[in-house]
């Protein structure tokens, strides 16, 4: 059994942190994080779906629940921009989902090929 930095409780308290997190961010009036950028809000989701989906790989471990993760997180995504729809200041948006999404599937995208070329330098 490899040796990881957090053990998968560790990585699920984490994970809850940072939901709570995200969704605080998401629901204030106003951001605090200014990147002066046409896709500010966009690159926002991104990383913050991106992270979320590190932490909750990381707190299981089979293919299953890699698909089960992707489809709750983008659930997540979806009910923040319906929560976002009912707060003063804040207005939903398809493309932050879509965003949420990118930021999803990226990091399993790196993931998988972590994996592979980690399981291609085991069979040397």
């Amino acid at each position: 059994m490899p040796m990881t930095l957090l053990k998968k409780k560790q990585y699920k308290v984490l994970f809850f942190i940072t939901v709570v997190i995200v969704l605080i961010l998401a629901l204030i009036p106003s951001d605090h994080i200014d990147l002066d950028c046409i896709y500010e809000d966009k690159i926002k989701h991104a990383t913050a779906f991106f992270v979320l989906s590190l932490l909750l790989n990381r707190a299981s471990s089979t293919l299953q629940h890699r698909l089960r993760n992707v489809g709750a997180l983008l659930i997540f995504g979806v009910i923040i921009e319906f929560l976002q729809s009912l707060t003063p200041n804040r207005e939903a948006s398809f493309n932050d989902v879509v965003a949420d999404l990118v930021g999803i599937l990226l990091f399993q995208l790196l993931y998988s090929l972590y994996r592979f070329i980690k399981e291609l330098r085991n069979q040397n």
